[in-house]
């Protein structure tokens, strides 16, 4: 199947729509499927020999950064021209392009399946604002989130359109490898993320740093992660003298973050806006504990009390963390757990969901409407 993924942002730019639309379309073609990626951001001309799915650039009007607005008919020359055969449009909280294509796309009869990558809460009235305004819940398409915690929020931004779960992919087997802890050693935490405010990575240092005067010399923890934030983190950090054990590594590559993983005890996720987690995720298959947020997306995959602890504070997460570094059973029993025992997040059950997306996308396009839809027109 000739699958056009619609993304306003990816590759060379980094973050988590990238990277998951890049894996998502590369695995869909060893699959025996022919993805494509449809992009406004700017980046190679050619296509490279890595093995990841073709791109196409589009857009050269005015605009900021990555996002551009392109005219309905020349995504539908483009959609014609490629032969597409499905739709999958990846979408966050701004997603000019991501929003035109599905409605066009929907209106030419094309399967589109639309996912949401990001938490909506704080959003819902401007998202429902738009999408009464271009009827979006009359669209024949499929809307998906990756999470139960965001599904809810584009629940309720469509008025109560149904919304499928379409988590991110992993391959749990990837992240798992032997474990090097010294039984000696004082614990590491460990905690990847872009430096950025919602993340709350300022605010994960400071919980730290009150943990870390409570019991000096208690516990370690790696930081690992860049963004405009970094550099005032270490400032910060420097400021609070040596000592603290707390390290910040800035940017990492995959094989290192493996790496640290094998040799750190706990994960933490501070962001209550946490879409999906696929960090925690990766580190909750590494057979870490993880502790998060309650009400983000890492809720789907961890269960509290057995592969780690949903709090509901940053107070709250600092003092889970205090409790364990006096219950040194407990967080081993969490971690021979979740070494032994997989997440169910995997890419199979992904590429086996999105399948049958797209074919639930096929089969709405004869039961609903198409006037409002292209009614709706930019």
């Amino acid at each position: 199947m000739r699958i056009a993924h619609v993304t306003d942002v990816y590759l060379p730019r980094l973050g988590g729509i990238e990277l998951q639309v890049r894996d998502l379309a590369t695995r869909q073609r060893a699959a025996g499927h022919d993805p494509l990626v449809l992009t406004t951001t700017a980046g190679p001309v050619r296509p490279d020999d890595s093995g990841d799915p073709p791109v196409l650039r589009l857009g050269r009007e005015v605009g900021i950064g990555p996002y551009r607005v392109l005219r309905d008919r020349a995504l539908r020359d483009v959609l014609a021209a490629q032969q597409v055969e499905a739709v999958h449009v990846h979408v966050s909280a701004f997603s000019p392009l991501g929003w035109t294509t599905a409605r066009v796309a929907a209106a030419e009869g094309l399967p589109t399946v639309v996912s949401v990558h990001s938490m909506w809460h704080d959003i819902v009235p401007l998202v429902r604002r738009y999408a009464r305004w271009h009827a979006a819940a009359d669209w024949p398409v499929v809307w998906a989130a990756v999470s139960t915690a965001a599904a809810t929020a584009v629940r309720d931004a469509l008025d109560g359109a149904p919304v499928a779960v379409l988590p991110n992919g992993i391959e749990p087997a990837d992240w798992l490898t032997p474990a090097q802890r010294g039984t000696a050693d004082v614990p590491t935490f460990i905690s990847v993320m872009r430096m950025v405010r919602r993340k709350r990575p300022r605010e994960l240092l400071h919980a730290l740093l009150d943990l870390h005067a409570a019991d000096p010399g208690r516990f370690r923890a790696v930081l690992v992660g860049d963004g405009p934030l970094l550099p005032a983190l270490r400032r910060e950090l420097a400021a609070a003298g040596t000592g603290t054990g707390i390290r910040l590594t800035g940017a990492l590559d995959r094989a290192t973050i493996r790496t640290l993983l094998a040799t750190s005890d706990v994960y933490l996720a501070p962001a209550p806006r946490e879409s999906f987690g696929i960090a925690a995720l990766e580190a909750r298959s590494a057979g870490l504990p993880v502790i998060a947020r309650a009400g983000s997306g890492v809720a789907d995959f961890i269960l509290h009390g057995v592969e780690g602890w949903l709090v509901h504070s940053d107070d709250d997460l600092r003092d889970a963390a205090a409790a364990l570094l006096g219950a040194p059973d407990r967080l081993a029993a969490v971690a021979r757990h979740n070494r032994a025992v997989p997440p169910r997040v995997r890419w199979q059950t992904v590429l086996e969901s999105a399948d049958a997306l797209y074919a639930t996308a096929a089969r709405r396009h004869g039961s609903l409407p198409r006037t409002r839809v292209l009614a709706g027109a930019l």
